[in-house]
Order: structure tokens, then sequence, then C-alpha cells
């Protein structure tokens, strides 16, 4: 095998020296600077890529921030409100509950009335009544005559 005769050894390590330099001056030397460009520029992108979500995440815990103040002011201010419209609701029903207690008071003292009107008329029909019933009974078996009005006095007594 060629390559691997010693004589041929020296001309092939010259040309491939050759090739080398040739390819490395064509090809990589003109392309590098422009590799480290882009190498440069994309760190750079990501750089500012990553300053700029710093920044919008501070933007964003900020206005987090202010979303959860102005939440717990708004809920205290409802709960407040809520608690001023529990109060007034109150005092309108025990304003209500107040007038008709009155007016229940009122209906149950007159009812009371009535009963107690009805209560002494019952009575009164029922003395008439036993004295009419008593001197009808008296003249039935005595054959005397004896007036409502004169066994009404005598039962009172």
């Amino acid at each position: 095998m060629p390559q691997f005769d010693t004589a041929f050894f020296l001309p092939q390590l010259a040309w491939f020296a050759a090739i080398f330099l040739a390819l490395y001056f064509a090809v990589v030397r003109p392309t590098l600077p422009k590799v480290g460009k882009v190498i440069d520029a994309r760190e750079h992108q990501v750089r500012s890529d990553l300053d700029a979500a710093e920044g919008a995440q501070s933007t964003a815990a900020a206005m987090r921030s202010q979303y959860d103040e102005g939440m717990a002011a708004a809920r205290t201010t409802a709960q407040a409100e809520v608690a001023k419209a529990r109060a007034e609701a109150a005092r309108a029903v025990e304003a209500r509950m107040k007038a008709l207690s009155e007016q229940l008071d009122a209906q149950a003292a007159e009812a009371a009335a009535r009963l107690d009107a009805a209560r002494a008329q019952a009575q009164a029909n029922l003395a008439e009544t036993t004295a009419a019933l008593t001197a009808d009974a008296v003249e039935r078996l005595t054959g005397l005559q004896v007036a409502p009005a004169e066994v009404a006095a005598a039962l009172a007594r």
C-alpha cells in the first residue's frame, strides 16, 4: 500500500499541510468572524429578552399587588355596605314588628272589651231568663203570680 510506504510519507504530509492551509484560509478564516458575530448577536438578543422578561415580571408583580390591594379594599367596602344594609334592614324589621305588635295589642284590647261586653250581656240575658223561668215555675207550682223583676231581686241577694 502506497500510503504506508515511508518514501511517500513526506510528500503526502506536505500536500496535507497545503490543502489544510488552503481550506483554512478559504473557508474557515472568512466564516469564523461571521459565526462569532452571529453568536454575539444571539447572546445579546437572549440577554435583552431575559432583561425584558424580568422587567415584565416585575411589572406583572406590581400589577398583581395593586390588584390584590384593590380587591382587599373592595372587599372591605362591600362588607361594610353589607353590614350597613343588614343594620338598616334589622331596624326596619324591628320598626315594622313594633308597629304590628302595637296594632295586635290594640286589636287584642278591643277584642277583650267586646268579649267582656258580650259576657256581661250574656249574664244579663241569663239573669232575665232565669228570673222569667223561675216566675213561671212559681206560678205553675203555687198559682201565685210573681213578677220576674221581684224574682231577679230575690236572686241577686
